[in-house]
């Protein structure tokens, strides 16, 4: 199997760190534990020393499940700066303007924000293609695990209704996340040519992942979410026949997501 040659322990080694050296005034520990639906979408080329090339993509669906474990704490001990914002009208209509307040002490706000060590599993796909022929299709069946370090952060949904509505108590335990990631995705692909026979493979790749939806605080230490995660595998090959075949696929996922999250522990050496 073809491996990246970027270093994901490094890319991991170093958010991990980013986390671990976080000032956070307020941080918790959390673990979170997710299942979902991921549909994965692949490109395969298969080639030959007969010349017999082909391409194609198929896709397949797989349920994908795991956990988490990382530190939160607000946006502003992330970034504690202090500026100031001058005050600006924005017009919405001839003779009209909405007025945005500035301020001399301008702080970010205190959104939720989390670094995170995960680990999901159970993604399992057979991507099926045409051969050199009809009768003689190319399946590829790719199990997959990954191994990622993430960053989090949920606004208040309330935050830029505000603007136009003032306080609404019924959205303040509502929150939009986004979110990326880096890391390893261990994956296993087997490859069958009817022709040719079939052969295994396994080994690491670099993966990333971009992540978007919607957080609830059932309450103040037990969290919910609802999203959709975009998972990029890499590309996966396998040689087989002796040598006389060979297969390669680029395999991303397109995953609906659910999430409970907990926080377990206050760190209370970081309290001012």
């Amino acid at each position: 199997m073809r491996c990246s040659d970027r270093h994901p322990l490094a890319a991991l080694l170093l958010l991990a760190a980013l986390a671990l050296a976080a000032p956070a005034g307020a941080a918790d520990l959390y673990l979170t534990g997710g299942v979902g639906m991921s549909f994965g979408l692949g490109d395969t080329t298969s080639k030959n020393v007969f010349n017999f090339n082909s391409s194609g993509s198929d896709d397949d669906n797989s349920p994908v499940y795991g956990g988490a474990i990382g530190i939160v704490f607000p946006l502003s001990e992330l970034m504690p700066w202090r500026m100031r914002i001058p005050s600006f009208d924005v017009p919405y209509f001839p003779g009209h303007s909405m007025h945005i307040a500035g301020s001399e002490d301008f702080r970010f706000p205190g959104w939720r924000t989390s670094f995170e060590l995960e680990g999901q599993t159970g993604r399992d796909y057979n991507i099926i293609t045409d051969g050199p022929n009809a009768n003689t299709p190319v399946i590829s069946n790719v199990k997959s695990s990954s191994f990622m370090a993430n960053f989090r952060l949920d606004v208040p949904i309330q935050a830029p209704l505000h603007i136009f509505f003032g306080r609404l108590p019924m959205l303040e335990p509502v929150t939009l996340y986004g979110g990326a990631g880096v890391g390893a995705s261990l994956n296993e692909i087997q490859a069958t040519d009817s022709a040719l026979g079939k052969d295994s493979d396994q080994g690491f790749t670099f993966a990333h992942q971009f992540k978007a939806g919607i957080g609830y605080a059932l309450t103040d230490t037990i969290h919910l979410s609802v999203g959709y995660r975009y998972y990029d595998l890499g590309e996966l090959q396998v040689g087989f026949g002796s040598g006389a075949a060979q297969v390669q696929t680029s395999l991303v996922a397109h995953e609906l997501t659910t999430g409970l999250t907990w926080q377990f522990y206050h760190l209370p050496i970081f309290d001012r």
